[in-house]
């Protein structure tokens, strides 16, 4: 695996090891080598609590980890929905924030265009480009280039009765 990514090294600006969600060894052998880290959650405990995990590795397994070196980590927040964070039943940006202590890269809202798009076996972002999910992802990866770009965090949608008499939409 090292000769691999040393190859190419070489030859790429980026190379980006994709690892399996989890702790198991797909995903130790994905983070050895890594010089960067972009942790993916969701905003579910267990998913907080995997990448918590997570975390506690790079900092302490990887070739960076053992050379005495940081290894710079950021939080892409996936399948956010503002409605269900209100209401309790997903843990809120703040509440993932805290626990992971790392910089958020950004927020991707729940959208019924990232199912689509899996269907159709093609990134979001190519098959539902125009999609809040796309946006989000871009706006990511922009961020992750160095670009400063304000993340947005998704707002709960709200009725036009809603908005005239200020009600929270439930």
């Amino acid at each position: 695996m090292a000769k691999i990514i040393e190859q190419l090294r070489e030859k790429f600006d980026w190379v980006i090891c994709d690892s399996p969600a989890g702790i198991e060894r797909g995903a130790q052998m994905a983070m050895h080598h890594a010089d960067m880290a972009v942790i993916v959650t969701n905003p579910e405990v267990s998913s907080v609590r995997d990448s918590d995990r997570i975390i506690g590795m790079l900092d302490s397994t990887t070739e960076k980890a053992r050379a005495g070196e940081k290894m710079p980590k950021h939080l892409l927040l996936t399948r956010y929905d503002p409605q269900r964070a209100a209401s309790g039943d997903m843990l809120g940006t703040d509440d993932v924030l805290e626990i992971l202590s790392i910089p958020l890269l950004g927020i991707v809202p729940e959208s019924p265009d990232v199912l689509k798009a899996s269907n159709l076996g093609a990134p979001v972002t190519i098959a539902e480009p125009n999609s809040a999910a796309a946006g989000a992802y871009m706006e990511a990866a922009r961020r992750l280039m160095g670009e400063d770009i304000k993340i947005t965090i998704p707002t709960e949608r709200r009725g036009l009765l809603d908005w005239l008499f200020k009600w929270r939409a439930a």
